[in-house]
């Protein structure tokens, strides 16, 4: 199962950069397309946990499929992450004004793959999700998760703001 936004980001943190003369223009355009990937990423995780909520209500059954299917994407998302190993991150990180930015969005895809581990930990299969939502635990793993991909993603566009309002200098 490909899942929107997970498998891109990763393809675009290793991928190797070609530099350009233009390098203020690069990095905003490298800087912009992280910062959609980090809202596309944000999107699909919060529609997850909405889903997980959604399990100790009417239609459980529907819900703790619809985990498990995500549960199996995730499989398929590399599961290690070093930020020094990224080319983009690094010709980002270079100029000290997009070096804020890069961390923020590092951190941000480290906290989606912690998210992969806390899932793989708790929940091993479909008998464990069902314990799991009988003790009401999984609520509190995903408001525990919701609140720290808010404060990620927050931190994500605060630094994009601020690099996309680096002015020219000529």
């Amino acid at each position: 199962m490909e899942i929107p936004g997970i498998s891109t980001l990763s393809t675009i943190l290793k991928r190797p950069i070609e530099l350009r003369s233009d390098a203020l223009v690069q990095r905003r355009e490298l800087a912009a397309e992280l910062q959609e990937n980090c809202q596309k990423l944000a999107i699909f995780f919060k529609n997850a946990l909405r889903i997980a909520k959604q399990v100790n209500e009417v239609d459980s059954e529907t819900s703790e499929n619809k985990i498990m299917n995500l549960m199996d994407g995730l499989k398929h998302v590399d599961s290690t992450f070093l930020e020094e190993e990224s080319p983009v991150l690094q010709h980002l990180a270079i100029d000290m004004r997009f070096k804020d930015f890069a961390k923020s969005c590092a951190d941000f895809y480290q906290s989606a793959l912690n998210l992969k581990h806390l899932l793989n930990e708790n929940i091993p299969d479909s008998i464990a999700l069902k314990a799991l939502c009988k003790e009401g635990g999984l609520l509190k793993v995903t408001g525990a998760w919701q609140g720290e991909l808010e404060t990620m993603l927050t931190r994500v566009n605060q630094e994009y703001m601020k690099v996309m309002a680096i002015k020219f200098s000529w």
